[in-house]
This record gives C-alpha cells, sequence and structure tokens, in this order.
C-alpha cells in the first residue's frame, strides 16, 4: 500500500494543472492499444569494456529493429488482455530481444489505479553494433487516432554487456519514463536466454485523469513468474539512450496541442 501511495503522490504533483475525475470520452470496456515508434539508436552500454565501465555507442547506420504494432482492441484470455499485442524487435546474432505490449480493458472507475496491460520481453544475445537504446510507446483508447490518444512514455533500453556469470548483474532492463510516468526510477529486468532466462512479464499499472491522459503508476512482475529464471522489477535507472535534441519540449508541446484542439472542438460541438 505504501508504494502505491508513493506513486499517486508523485503522478498528483506531475499533473496539477489537470483535470481529475472522469475524463469525457473514455468509455469503460475499451482496451488500450499501445504503439511503438520512434527508436532510438545511440546510447550508452554498461559494463563495456569492463565491469563499471559504460561507453557511447552511435548505431545509427547499423541498429537492426523491427515494429509491428496492433490496433486490434479484441480481448482473450484471463485476465482478458488484447488478443494481438504489439511487437519491438532488436539486435542481431546470435538471437533477437524483443518486448510486446498486451493492453487490457478500461474499468469502470478508471479514475483510480488499474491494471492497463503486459509486457511481454524477451531478452536476447544481440551484437553490441546492432542495438538500440530506446523507443516511443503512444497509448491510445480503443481507437488509434488523435481523438483518442492517451499520451505517450518513453522506454529505454539498458543493454548491458555481459562480464561473469551473475544472471542479475548481466540482465538488461527497462525504464518506462516520460512527464506522464511516475516509475521511471523502476527497472524491469529480464535475463538472458544464453545465461537460462526464460523470458518474462511485467504488467503496468496506472490511471485516466484529465483530458484524458494516462498516468503510470507502477510496474510489477507478473504472478506466478520465476523471480531466479525469469526477471525481477528492480530500482536500475536509465543509462543508455540518448534522446534526440529537445525531443522532451517536443513530446510536451504535442500533449498541449492534443488538448488545446481537443477542448476546441468539444466547445464546438456543445
Amino acid at each position: 500500500m505504501e508504494k502505491w501511495f508513493r506513486a499517486v503522490a508523485l503522478a498528483g504533483a506531475a499533473c496539477l494543472a489537470m483535470n481529475e475525475g472522469h475524463a469525457a470520452g473514455i468509455t469503460p470496456g475499451d482496451t488500450i492499444i499501445g504503439v511503438f515508434d520512434s527508436v532510438v539508436k545511440q546510447g550508452y552500454i554498461p559494463n563495456e569494456p569492463s565491469l563499471g565501465v559504460s561507453t557511447f555507442h552511435d548505431n545509427s547506420g547499423t541498429a537492426i529493429s523491427t515494429i509491428v504494432n496492433s490496433t486490434n482492441p479484441a480481448l482473450a484470455g484471463t485476465p482478458p488482455l488484447q488478443a494481438t499485442g504489439s511487437l519491438l524487435l532488436w539486435g542481431a546474432n546470435p538471437s533477437q530481444s524483443a518486448l510486446i505490449f498486451f493492453g487490457a480493458p478500461i474499468p469502470t472507475d478508471f479514475s483510480q489505479p488499474f491494471f492497463a496491460g503486459r509486457f511481454t520481453y524477451l531478452n536476447g544475445t544481440s551484437a553490441l553494433a546492432s542495438l538500440i537504446f530506446g523507443v516511443t510507446l503512444s497509448l491510445y483508447d480503443n481507437v488509434v487516432d488523435p481523438a483518442h490518444f492517451l499520451g505517450s512514455n518513453q522506454i529505454f533500453i539498458t543493454t548491458t554487456n555481459n562480464i561473469g556469470s551473475p544472471l542479475a548483474q548481466n540482465a538488461d532492463y527497462i525504464n518506462v519514463c516520460g512527464n506522464l510516468s511516475a516509475i521511471c526510477g523502476q527497472s524491469a529486468q529480464a535475463f538472458e536466454f544464453s545465461e537460462g532466462g526464460t523470458g518474462v512479464t511485467f504488467d503496468l499499472y496506472g490511471k485516466i485523469v484529465g483530458d484524458p491522459m494516462f498516468i503510470s503508476l507502477d510496474i510489477e512482475l507478473t504472478p506466478g513468474q520465476d523471480p531466479v529464471t525469469s526477471g525481477v522489477v528492480g530500482n536500475l535507472p536509465q543509462g543508455a539512450a540518448v534522446p534526440e535534441p529537445a525531443s522532451a519540449g517536443i513530446l510536451a508541446a504535442a500533449l498541449g496541442l492534443f488538448g488545446l484542439l481537443r477542448r476546441r472542438a468539444r466547445a464546438q460541438i456543445g
């Protein structure tokens, strides 16, 4: 409970300008859809060339990545999740890594923290020059268009150069960061296939407030996952990606523009 209160407090401090409560246009039962784009190809690789050292890599001409986004809101399984999620693949030789996001349905009271989706993270072993360092994940309410936009987060991908055998030391991890995230300090860590890792799933929690926007409040290891062979949630800071210049300002301006256009449209309709 204390963890939840800290997360809610952080989100509230970041969103004082937003109108709390039920957001107009959201229909309970709709599916949250995630869309990957804007791959980051420059960043740092920890423990390279030696333990405790990070080396900058510009993989602009050598990074390998593929995005296959799903816009299908159809649900399946227990708990219900998108039957087909959005996929990010990256790296090469001998195996790629993958991150998949499956959205969950929006509950009746979406102003309170709820289970919003699940990440599946498969940690391959790739040549350092083929790696990426981040990607943008944009969320939508059931339909992928500006009218159903719920905001974007930056997914930072930190790949560690393998030194020695400890699974935790060599684990790669992601951080979910941005103006709409209270969990940038939480690291979702996946153990590598080459060291016995079996892949790992993490659950994303948040709430919808204001215009509307989705606020990321927590990320947890999915119940039933094995923290010995799959992965863990830790507190490692993101330290890999080098975003494009002024990307944070561009994101903030884009979010403001979306809100302005939507308020004007509602005023004209009313």
